[in-house]
């Protein structure tokens, strides 16, 4: 399907941290598009060309967005972890957490940052999720098995877990969850 970009497409595009298009060999755009592209610092590509190195462009695989649905960047200096909201009874642990991106933003999925220090409380998990560790240590207990997971390990725990939350110092992890509405499953 041909698309057609305006300069008010791209100064769209920009404003939502788009550094870069690559355009379908039918897409169309105006020449006011491409010059304010080059004031905004827009890289604009065609499928099939080649890069400053000359190697050709990949072709997309899938080309096809949902429609409505734009892309989301959440800058990291933005992001504030807020006090959890869930009473899971050892205010010692320290508890912050934040979803960046949720059913608001037309995402089936939520993903977000959550930390807390030394200790562990017990969660039941009504939807699935994926943690991946960016700092410290996450450890996992359901049953008699035990996951710890240090800094660039990623935990999946599926949809119906009862699981102990926690680390024996600190932990900091990006999570994402299906659904979104993770908190009112």
């Amino acid at each position: 399907m041909r698309e057609f970009f305006s300069a008010a497409d791209i100064r769209r595009l920009a404003g939502e941290g788009c550094q870069y298009l690559l355009l379908s060999p039918d897409d169309r755009i105006t020449p006011e598009a491409l010059d304010v592209a080059r004031e905004l610092g827009v890289q604009i590509h065609r499928e099939g060309d080649a890069d400053t190195v000359g190697r050709p462009l990949p072709k997309l695989l899938n080309k096809e967005a949902r429609p409505g649905k734009p892309l989301k960047l959440v800058r990291a200096d933005s992001v504030r972890l807020e006090p959890f909201a869930f009473d899971v009874g050892h205010p010692e642990m320290n508890i912050h957490v934040t979803d960046i991106i949720t059913a608001e933003h037309g995402s089936p999925m939520a993903a977000g940052f959550m930390t807390w220090e030394k200790g562990s409380f017990p969660w039941t998990l009504n939807y699935d999720e994926i943690d991946f560790v960016i700092d410290g240590q996450l450890e996992i207990r359901m049953g008699n098995q035990v996951v710890i997971g240090n800094p660039g390990d990623v935990i999946f725990i599926p949809k119906g877990s009862n699981i102990f939350f926690g680390s024996p110092s600190y932990a900091k992890v990006f999570y994402v969850t299906y659904p979104a509405d993770w908190d009112a499953q």
